[in-house]
C-alpha cells in the first residue's frame, strides 16, 4: 500500500515539475523584457532601398529605372527584400483619371531623381506596373510620400492643408491598389517623409510657433533641414500649440486609416523632432521609422563644413571637404561611433515603450554624398557596414545600408558589399 501511494506521490511531482517547466517557458516567450516583436511578422526583417521618386523619375527610355524587372532583379541580387518609394498620393489625389499625364520638370542636378529632360509621366499606370513587378518578385514595399507635385500641380501642398484632403489623396492610392490587388506586400505605409519636412502642414506648423524664417518649401532647404541638429535651451522645440496640433493630426490620420485598413501598418518617418513626438506618448505608430545621420552630430557639422557645402550633381571643389572628413573620422570616429549608439539605445527604448518595431530607411553617414572626383566613399562604406551591426545590435525589424542604394550611384555595382551587409543583417 504505502509502495502505491509513494508512487502515487511521485507521479504528481513529475506532473508538477513538468507543468512548471511548460509555464516557465511559456512565461519566457512572452515576458516583455524577452518577447521580439520581429517573430511574428513577415519578412521577420526587411532590408531597405530606398528608392524615393527616382524610380518614377527616371523610369524612361535610357533612364536607370526604364526596366522594373531588371532593376527589381537587381535588387533582389544585392540582397534586397525591401523597396521604399514615393508613392505621390497629392499628385494622384489630383487627378481627373487613372490615365491623365503629368510633366516632371527636368533638373539633371538633382541628388536624387535627376530628369535629364521634361517628360511625361503616366503616375498611375508606372505605379501599379511597379507594384505588380515588386509582388511578382517577392519584394515587399513601404508607401511613403515627398509631397512631391508636377508642372502641373507646381504649389501642389497648399491644395492638402486640411487632413481630410490628405486623408482622400492617400485613400485614392490604396484603393488604386487595392482594386488591383497590389496590398498584400505592402508591409507599411509612412505618410510624412521625415514629417513635417515635406508636409502640406508644415506652414501652419510654422504659424502655430511664430516662425519667421522662410518655410522649408524647396527640397534642398527640406533635405538640409532635415539632416542638421537645431539648437533649443528648451527641453522641447515645438510649443504647447504645436505639440496640440502634431498630436491631434497624426493620431487622428493613424487611427482614421487604421479603422479603415485595418489589415495594413501606418507611421510617420521622423528624422528631427524625437523628444517632442515621444513626449505625446503616442501608441498608434504601427512602426518607428527614424532615420539616424552622422550629420546630427555637432562634432561632425562643426569639423567637416557639411551644413555650407553646394549639394548637388555640379563640377564644385570638394577637396577641403574631403580633407576634413579624413581629419574627423581620425579625431572622434569613437566618439561619434559612441553618439550613435546613444541614439539607438533611445530609439530602441522608445521602440519598445510604443509596442512598434523599429526600422530605418535611411540612415549612418551624411545624408548627401556624390560620385565625384574629389570624394571618396571608402570611409563611408566602412562607416555604414558598422550602421548596418549596429541594426542587428539593437533589434531593428528592417535597416538600410544607406541612402545611396539606387542603380545610377557607381556604388551600385560593388554587388559583393551588399550582398554582404544585407545577409548579415537577415542572418541574425
Amino acid at each position: 500500500m504505502r509502495k502505491y501511494v509513494f508512487l502515487g506521490l511521485l507521479s504528481m511531482m513529475v506532473l508538477f515539475i513538468t507543468s512548471c517547466n511548460e509555464h516557465e517557458n511559456f512565461s519566457d516567450h512572452n515576458n516583455s523584457e524577452t518577447y521580439d516583436m520581429r517573430t511574428g511578422l513577415s519578412p521577420s526583417r526587411l532590408t531597405i532601398a530606398m528608392w524615393d521618386y527616382s524610380w518614377l523619375n527616371k523610369h524612361y527610355p535610357g533612364g536607370e529605372y526604364e526596366n522594373y524587372d531588371k532593376v527589381c532583379d537587381e535588387l533582389v541580387e544585392r540582397g534586397f527584400n525591401t523597396v521604399r518609394i514615393d508613392a505621390f498620393p497629392l499628385v494622384i489625389g489630383k487627378l481627373e483619371d487613372k490615365g491623365q499625364m503629368v510633366t516632371i520638370a527636368g533638373d539633371p542636378l538633382r541628388n536624387w531623381g535627376a530628369s535629364d529632360k521634361d517628360r511625361k509621366h503616366a503616375v498611375v499606370s508606372e505605379l501599379t506596373e511597379f507594384m505588380k513587378v515588386c509582388k511578382k518578385k517577392n519584394i515587399s514595399v513601404i508607401l511613403s510620400s515627398w509631397g512631391k507635385g508636377a508642372a502641373e500641380f507646381p504649389d501642389i501642398r497648399k491644395d492638402f492643408t486640411r487632413r481630410e484632403y490628405f486623408w482622400k489623396a492617400w485613400e485614392k492610392v490604396l484603393e488604386l491598389l487595392k482594386e488591383n490587388d497590389l496590398l498584400s506586400h505592402v508591409v507599411y505605409v509612412d505618410f510624412d517623409q521625415e514629417f513635417p519636412y515635406f508636409s502640406p502642414v508644415a506652414p501652419e506648423l510654422n504659424r502655430l510657433g511664430q516662425v519667421k524664417s522662410k518655410e522649408l518649401r524647396s527640397a534642398p532647404e527640406a533635405m538640409e533641414a532635415a539632416g542638421s541638429v537645431r539648437n533649443s535651451f528648451r527641453k522641447l522645440k515645438w510649443n504647447d500649440a504645436q505639440m496640440k496640433f502634431v498630436r491631434n493630426y497624426m493620431n487622428s490620420t493613424l487611427t482614421h486609416f487604421q479603422w479603415k485598413y485595418p489589415e495594413l501598418r501606418f507611421t510617420f518617418s521622423l528624422t528631427s523632432f524625437w523628444e517632442e513626438v515621444r513626449a505625446m506618448n503616442l501608441k498608434t505608430f504601427d512602426v518607428l521609422e527614424l532615420h539616424f545621420w552622422m550629420t546630427q552630430s555637432e562634432r561632425f557639422s562643426s569639423r567637416s563644413g557639411f551644413g555650407g557645402l553646394k549639394k548637388d550633381r555640379g563640377e564644385h571643389n570638394y577637396k577641403d571637404y574631403m580633407d576634413r572628413i579624413n581629419k574627423t573620422m581620425h579625431s572622434v570616429r569613437p566618439m561619434l561611433m559612441k553618439d550613435m549608439h546613444n541614439r539607438l539605445k533611445w530609439a530602441k527604448e522608445w521602440s519598445e515603450e510604443i509596442a512598434a518595431p523599429l526600422v530605418t530607411t535611411e540612415a549612418w553617414g551624411p545624408w548627401w554624398h556624390m560620385d565625384h572626383k574629389d570624394l571618396t566613399w571608402k570611409w563611408l562604406y566602412d562607416w555604414c557596414e558598422e550602421g548596418m551591426q549596429l541594426s542587428s545590435d539593437y533589434g531593428f525589424w528592417g535597416t538600410t545600408p544607406w541612402n545611396f542604394s539606387h542603380p545610377y550611384w557607381d556604388n551600385w555595382e560593388n554587388v559583393e558589399w551588399y550582398q554582404k551587409v544585407n545577409n548579415g543583417f537577415l542572418e541574425n
